[in-house]
């Protein structure tokens, strides 16, 4: 089982891979304003779970099922800040807040409503693409 912090931090692995962008302890630590030693913290206990494998002196990647973890994550988090902001009129900011909130806990019949309420949205109200493979499955 996964907490909170570990799947925020799964989540910034994703999008660093989105943007090509070489995740390190360091970035983690700037990234979410804490020190080093507790990004590191983070990272050992994602290596412990087979979400993350090292890709080097302090680099750290998404394992094969780190990937499908955070992808949908990701895209629950991507429908449900769309849905907040279309459909309840909340503000991009507060949508992004509120749906990091719940994004690693909502279940998928939810989320398989929420796409098919907003039509299967290509980008969420960032312009970040949103995949939908599972949610088209019935």
């Amino acid at each position: 089982m996964l907490h909170h912090v570990e799947t925020t931090y799964l989540k910034e692995f994703y999008r660093a891979r989105e943007r090509n962008v070489e995740v390190t302890t360091g970035y983690l630590a700037r990234t979410f304003k804490v020190k080093p030693a507790s990004a590191f913290d983070v990272v050992s206990k994602l290596l412990e779970k087979n979400m993350l494998e090292k890709a080097g002196w302090g680099k750290f990647n998404l394992t094969p099922s780190g990937v499908v973890v955070a992808a949908r994550i990701i895209h629950n988090h991507r429908i449900l800040e769309t849905y907040f902001h279309r459909e309840l009129g909340l503000s991009p900011s507060e949508a992004c807040l509120h749906a990091s909130k719940i994004d690693d806990q909502i279940g998928e019949p939810v989320i398989r409503r929420m796409c098919l309420k907003l039509d299967f949205p290509n980008t969420c109200i960032h312009g970040n693409e949103v995949k939908h493979k599972e949610c088209r499955e019935e």
